[in-house]
């Protein structure tokens, strides 16, 4: 189940990181680095939930 979650964030912290580096290009910078460090922690909690570490699910398995 985690990698489910991982899998149905992955795209959405690609799509906010790269509408962020657009929006910066064009010169609206305060709500591209909102939208970039947004795509990043999403990425960051994406990258847990794939790789394991952060297992929300492991007090129901006692």
């Amino acid at each position: 189940m985690n990698i489910g979650i991982g899998l149905l964030f992955l795209p959405l912290a690609i799509i906010f990181i790269g509408l962020g580096g657009n929006l910066i290009k064009n010169n609206d910078k305060g709500f591209g680095k909102g939208l970039v460090l947004t795509g990043i922690i999403v990425l960051s909690g994406c990258m847990l939930l794939l790789t394991g570490l952060y297992d929300p699910y492991a007090n129901h398995l006692e």
